[in-house]
């Protein structure tokens, strides 16, 4: 009789956390992502929730600008430098030059803003560095076989941590003022590299330094991987289609953002501690989203769960259109957080599936920059729209496009295989299309219509006929 996973689990957590270096490394998530969650506080109330700012969404556009450009541009080359410079001394001396950092922050941002956003852009890009370097070492904490709870762990730590500093940092923020909250911040990034100063396990890359020369190499060719990425995205219908629902989520969930603080700071009169209820709203949402994702899968196909998330968000912003009040915009927030987490667990999901091994890490990158330019994208749009339409006509207008959308996702991948396998004459696979890709193949086992093929890798996996859509899925992947 199989056993059951949950004890399992458990053991596996508690082997990971009797690492002591694996467990400085998750006090650095949780001082350093809350610190991040505060930070990203009062970068709001001093540029949003400004008493000198007359309008919301311009300032929300501008908070989003800034947050989300050092995740855009910096992201594809970020490894190139981690695998190349000592990950301690990125974990220690990261926090502290966003200390250093945080007086720029001190500046009025609309009477003096290069120094402001150039503080701000400074620390996130800094942030982005660090938190790459602290996903890159864990392998070296943790043995591998308590590799995957040890991610999960340190991920929902970290991203809980930020959640928790954004909610206390804006209910403190209205109390205190935004710059005695920027304080708490560097006390919290302070305490990360303190963490990080003890860590004594060897976090050295595990190649041989390389000439300046070579380095322009790799970073030139991540740029052309990442090319390489968008034009396999796009010819492969079962990542390029759930990337565009989430892109079309992305842009609704950014104008209901804009939407919630137009209403919370000047229909309500109220502070950035409503952003913070919005954020916090959000959050829970996505934890029950995450904590069901699993239970829909039992029942719908991964595109028809997209399909539900958008179906009930949707009759959610319309109803809520006709009753815009303060808990009404707060439980919209909960119902778009949670059909957030259905979206983005099943899109992750089906474009993992859609390509081989080899491709993913490219074609995510790719993901990645229209995940983040979506949030730009909505906060153009509420700037452009909001003048010309109300509150309600908004919601009203997201809801639509929502709903819309639902049947767009499986119509267009619902009868399309996401493998295909090229038979001789016996019937016996010879080479498989995964995505855009395709690879000779060798058949190792064949039991019915079960095979387990081996690429050109070297690289096994097991496939067999697909039960909800045409043509065949990969069951396992197994490394060489």
């Amino acid at each position: 009789m199989a056993q059951s996973p949950q004890p399992g689990s458990l053991a596996r957590a508690r082997a990971a956390l009797r690492a002591p270096d694996y467990r400085k490394l998750l006090w650095i998530r949780l001082t350093g992502q809350g610190g991040d969650g505060i930070f990203l506080v009062a970068l709001t109330a001093s540029v949003v929730f400004n008493a000198q700012q007359q309008n919301t969404a311009n300032g929300l556009l501008l908070t989003t600008m800034v947050t989300i450009a050092p995740f855009t541009l910096l992201g594809p080359f970020v490894g190139v430098f981690i695998d190349r410079w000592s990950r301690q001394r990125i974990l220690t001396i990261a926090p502290l030059l966003k200390v250093a950092c945080v007086p720029l922050l001190l500046f009025d941002p609309l009477k003096i803003a290069p120094p402001f956003f150039l503080g701000a852009l400074a620390i996130l890009s800094i942030n982005r560095f660090q938190l790459a370097a602290a996903s890159a070492v864990v392998p070296r904490l943790v043995p591998a076989a308590d590799l995957l709870l040890a991610n999960s762990i340190a991920t929902v730590g970290g991203t809980l941590a930020s959640l928790l500093g954004a909610f206390l940092g804006g209910k403190i923020a209205d109390t205190i003022g935004s710059h005695s909250v920027l304080w708490l911040s560097t006390v919290a990034w302070l305490c990360a590299s303190l963490i990080a100063g003890r860590i004594r396990s060897d976090l050295a890359p595990l190649v041989l330094p390389e000439a300046p020369e070579l380095l322009r190499h790799a970073v030139r060719r991540i740029w052309n991987e990442t090319w390489d990425g968008a034009r396999t995205m796009g010819r492969t219908p079962h990542a390029i289609w759930p990337i565009s629902s989430i892109t079309v989520d992305q842009i609704g969930q950014g104008v209901m953002l804009t939407l919630a603080l137009v209403v919370f700071r000047e229909k309500l009169g109220e502070g950035v501690a409503s952003f913070s209820n919005v954020i916090g709203a959000g959050g829970v949402g996505v934890l029950v989203g995450i904590a069901t994702a699993g239970m829909l899968e039992d029942r719908l196909s991964k595109d028809r769960i997209v399909a539900l998330g958008f179906l009930v968000g949707g009759v959610c912003l319309i109803g809520a259109a006709f009753v815009i009040s303060g808990p009404v915009i707060l439980l919209v927030a909960g119902v778009l957080g949670l059909t957030f987490a259905w979206k983005k667990v099943s899109v992750d999901t089906m474009v993992q599936e859609s390509l081989p091994d080899g491709y993913r890490g490219r074609v995510f990158s790719v993901y990645d920059f229209f995940y983040n330019v979506a949030r730009i994208v909505a906060a153009l749009i509420a700037v452009l729209a909001f003048p010309v339409l109300s509150n309600g006509a908004t919601l009203i207008a997201v809801g639509v496009v929502f709903v819309l959308w639902t049947p767009v996702l499986p119509r267009l991948v619902g009868r399309r295989s996401q493998i295909d396998l090229e038979l001789d004459a016996l019937g016996a696979p010879t080479a498989l299309r995964w995505g855009a890709a395709r690879e000779p193949v060798l058949v190792l086992a064949a039991d019915g219509e079960h095979y387990r093929l081996q690429l050109e890798d070297g690289s096994e996996i097991d496939v067999r006929p697909a039960q909800r859509s045409p043509g065949w899925r990969v069951m396992r992947e197994r490394e060489n």
